[in-house]
């Protein structure tokens, strides 16, 4: 049953269901062509609940939308990573000239640092690309795209960013971009040669025009136009960045100047965006800047040479009103189009002098008028494919500058769920779709309809009612089973993925949504409504209020979800099985015990019963064999803890799954796949989706049994894991605990407070101030006869205040970011370097991303480096480790990326931190020491 009624005015309005349809979804991988492509323009994520913001609501709102039906402007911005764009740039395009606005970034971010959080990878890049979402709301971008390429990290050089891409690959997924969204204008935010720096951004500004060229030539990638649908494109201008002053520019932009819509000028607003990119610049908002040069780049602007008197816009000379568009393109129109257009321009022109803002649902007339035109004129425009193509998307412009001025609001909302955002496959549940017209005129609500992901309907209802105030429709639906066979897990997991850190590009799934941010909502609702009789669609996705305490509530989009979710804590595991050497190993010793796999299970419905249980390889055993759980409710989350012990003798790698079974003895369902949930404060949740499985891999490594180590966690890491891993007990030290610190070697200190060694993580002293204040009490534990180590640090640490010798750590620190560079022990036979491992060249095989960064550049004599390495053509970099002894105790700084290399098992990484963090009584005799030396 389906209960529609009109609040407000005391009238109730039955309606009987027009049906519930149970549609299949498509399965992944379908082809593109499953989506026009105009579904994937106008195409960036809608924002939910408190998502919206300010300036896009209400009658400002309503100007900005009815402001870009005055231009057919379009550009394309190019970046390499998220924060690279040029944020004033877009957000004077979008706000205050009116054009449709896109992003292309070439990489999620996955490589970056984290302030914010632990996660990093895959999992940073969906925290970056919701970072980059939340800014663009404050650019007011209309699209958000990005190509298949993953972030490895830091490339010196464009040569290496072209190693490790498939150059085609990534010039493949611009190409198709470009196809895709068709702009006027593409922007590179980057020049194209070395002074771009990073490998990354040089990419970028080469492949961009490489891309501009490509797609308008229908030999390139042709399985783009016969099997996607797609047409060749040919961008009227091309522009690059990166222009340094002196130099030939052909566009000077200006973002300096205050926009009385916004209160603010468009650069500082867009700061603001910027900002919210915490992960990478902890919330901090950058001032200046604002006026951007541009050189001109394609082939018709090449001959100006830059010596005439640069112009503010990229579209000065360009007719981008509806009128002037056949002709821009170079399609011949009709008498009957032309005159329409003409029209339109006029009337679009006169509702803007005459929009007011305590009434903005006087212009409504106008708009649906105007809406009339532009469908007329694109029916008589069917042998001018381009130009029907950009009024299409005028005409989506139209329906939503009409919703905006009349106040329309559509919400819909999961009922009954108790606060969770999630469905599974089955299960029944009520959608309540509100709409609200607040103001008076001519309305009618003429159908309601859900819809899974692939479009299919789920339940509809028909003529909910007429008239203003507020309208429901209640549906009911049954949640399908999407993916192919009912993979769930598939389905709901991101459209792109990887195997392994080693792959640079993700494999695509499901190409529905091939390019965008994410996935398409779960379940949406579309509303068809008649608005002073000119008919309107808009779809909105359903949400459901969940609590977030302390911040009150989010609205979250409804998720289909499988049954159970079943995820492995810390995917990789060690079994540490001798320090000494490989070549010492004694084949026939048994493994140090067993070793603890810890799997989550998250039931996603209730009550359900689930047995959890581990598939071993031949010859390793588990206590238990299985763990049950009693699951009341959805979101409840279970630990199992599993023993698993290798066989004797045992070396190597193996790999563990998980698998749990739902239900009673008769259900023969198994989930194997699960997810780590990402939430951070203003973020859309994020899943990490992963197969519930771990690799225990044997390490030659002197264990750290009854060590007890404390930890200053900076910006997240999992190194405390590791040292846990090695047997040590670790101990996070808060405010309290710094302030507690006690010398090592203090005979009156309880035992609690000491510690035989402190470990300052990551970039701690950038998010850390009580580590600031209690740096003192560092030095003094140290003096006292404790190992403190510093992991690499940026600019805020200062070593000549900081450390207890003087070095440098300049703002452009040095790294190497060749996960494969050379490395030559400086001092192999420095204890460090030699017990209770002995340190190889070896040691440094396997590693991932990089070997290191912040590198000390100078530094007391008192220092001790122990290894160097060096990216190719770069000088030898020997601040990569050092140690120095001081008072009775030591101190070590270690910028190799341990964070980076622990959590997935690289054996060196291991036999490095055993070494710097034993204990050892024989500390006081390492070369090099000067007890007497000053700090």
């Amino acid at each position: 049953m389906i209960a529609c009624r009109k609040l407000g005015f005391g009238v109730v309005i039955a309606v009987a269901i027009a049906g519930v349809l149970a549609c299949p979804s498509p399965s992944a991988g379908q082809s593109a062509l499953a989506r026009a492509p105009l579904d994937r323009v106008l195409s960036f994520p809608a924002p939910v609940g408190e998502e919206r913001l300010d300036v896009d609501r209400g009658a400002l709102g309503a100007w900005y939308r009815i402001r870009q039906l005055t231009t057919t402007a379009s550009l394309l911005h190019v970046t390499a990573h998220p924060d690279d764009e040029h944020s004033g740039m877009l957000a004077l395009a979008s706000r205050g000239w009116g054009a449709r606005t896109a992003l292309l970034s070439l990489n999620r971010g996955e490589a970056g640092a984290n302030a914010i959080g632990p996660e990093l990878f895959d999992a940073l890049g969906l925290i970056r690309t919701r970072e980059l979402v939340l800014a663009g709301r404050y650019y007011g971008l209309d699209d958000l795209y990005f190509t298949t390429a993953v972030d490895y990290g830091y490339s010196k050089s464009v040569d290496e960013a072209f190693r490790s891409w498939d150059r085609e690959t990534v010039l493949e997924d611009m190409v198709r971009v470009i196809r895709l969204n068709r702009p006027l204008v593409v922007v590179s935010r980057f020049h194209g040669s070395a002074r771009d720096g990073h490998g990354h951004h040089h990419a970028a500004g080469l492949l961009t025009p490489e891309a501009v060229a490509a797609a308008a030539d229908p030999a390139r990638f042709p399985d783009q136009i016969t099997g996607e649908g797609l047409r060749p494109w040919r961008v009227p201008r091309t522009f690059r960045g990166g222009v340094r002053g002196g130099e030939p520019f052909h566009v000077e932009v200006d973002a300096t100047g205050d926009s009385p819509w916004l209160g603010d000028s468009y650069q500082r607003w867009a700061s603001r965006g910027l900002a919210l990119q915490r992960s990478q610049t902890a919330g901090r908002v950058r001032t200046g800047g604002g006026r951007y040069l541009y050189e001109r780049r394609d082939r018709e602007g090449a001959a100006e040479g830059g010596d005439g008197e640069a112009v503010a816009s990229f579209f000065a000379g360009l007719d981008v009103s509806p009128g002037g568009l056949p002709a821009l393109l170079g399609e011949e129109t009709t008498p009957e189009a032309a005159s329409r257009l003409v029209e339109l321009q006029g009337l679009i022109d006169g509702i803007l002098a005459e929009f007011d803002f305590r009434a903005p649902a006087r212009s409504v007339p106008g708009l649906v008028r105007g809406l009339g035109l532009l469908r007329s004129a694109i029916a008589a425009l069917e042998a001018a494919p381009e130009t029907r193509f950009q009024l299409s998307i005028k005409e989506r412009q139209f329906e939503h500058a009409i919703l905006a001025a009349a106040g329309v609001n559509i919400v819909a909302e999961l009922e009954g769920t108790t606060g969770s955002s999630v469905l599974v496959p089955g299960q029944t549940a009520t959608v309540r779709v509100s709409v609200t017209t607040p103001g008076p005129g001519d309305f009618a609500i003429s159908a309601v309809r859900l819809a899974d992901r692939g479009g299919g309907t789920l339940a509809h209802t028909a003529d909910v009612g007429r008239g203003e105030g507020e309208f429901t429709a209640e549906l009911q639906l049954r949640a399908p089973a999407p993916g192919r066979d009912g993979a769930t897990a598939e389905a709901a997991a991101p459209y792109f993925g990887r195997d392994g850190l080693a792959r640079n590009q993700y494999e695509v799934s499901d190409s529905t949504d091939l390019h965008l941010p994410w996935r398409g909502s779960a379940l949406s609702a579309t509303v068809e409504l008649v608005v002073e009789g000119g008919s309107v669609a808009h779809t909105v996705p359903v949400t459901v209020s969940v609590p977030r305490l302390p911040y009150g509530s989010v609205t979250r989009t409804v998720d289909i979800l499988p049954a159970l979710s079943v995820s492995v804590e810390r995917p990789v595991r060690i079994v540490p099985v001798d320090g000494a050497g490989a070549a010492s190993v004694d084949p026939d010793a048994d493994a140090s015990g067993p070793v603890e796999v810890r799997v989550r299970i998250t039931a996603n419905t209730g009550p359900l019963a689930a047995a959890t249980r581990l598939e071993l390889p031949e010859g390793w055993t588990a206590t238990p064999a299985a763990v049950r759980h009693d699951f009341r409710d959805s979101g409840e989350t279970a630990d199992a803890s599993f023993a698993v012990t290798p066989p004797p003798g045992w070396r190597g790698a193996v790999e563990i799954r998980a698998v749990a079974r739902a239900g009673g003895a008769d259900d023969t369902t198994e989930y194997g796949t699960g997810y780590r949930t990402i939430e951070h404060r203003d973020l859309r949740l994020a899943r990490l989706w992963r197969p519930a499985r771990a690799t225990v891999r044997s390490v030659p490594v002197a264990r750290m049994d009854g060590a007890r180590i404390g930890y200053v966690m900076g910006v997240g890491d999992e190194v405390p894991a590791g040292i846990e891993a090695l047997g040590a007990t670790v101990e996070l030290l808060d405010e309290a605990g710094l302030a507690a610190l006690a010398p090592r070697a203090d005979a009156t200190a309880d035992a609690e407070t000491r510690f035989d060694a402190i470990v300052v993580g990551t970039r701690a002293y950038a998010v850390r101030e009580d580590l600031l204040e209690h740096n003192q009490r560092l030095l003094e534990y140290a003096r006292g006869g404790g190992h403190l180590v510093v992991l690499y640090q940026t600019q805020e640490y200062v070593p000549s205040a900081m450390a207890p010798y003087a070095a440098s750590l300049p703002r452009g620190a040095e790294e190497v970011s060749e996960e494969d560079a050379p490395v030559r022990l400086l001092r192999p036979d420095h204890p460090l370097m030699s017990t209770p491992n002995r340190i190889a060249e070896a040691d440094f095989d396997g590693w991932v991303e990089q070997r290191g960064s912040k590198f000390f550049a100078e530094w007391d004599p008192a220092y001790t480096p122990l290894v160097e390495t060096h990216d190719q053509g770069q000088a030898p970099q020997e601040g990569v480790w050092l140690t120095a002894p001081v008072g009775e105790g030591r101190y070590t700084y270690v910028a190799l990326a341990l964070h980076r290399q622990l959590p997935y098992g690289v054996p060196g990484a291991y036999r490095i931190l055993s070494n710097v963090l034993t204990p050892r009584g024989e500390d006081a005799a390492m070369p090099g020491r000067d007890p007497g030396r000053p700090r």
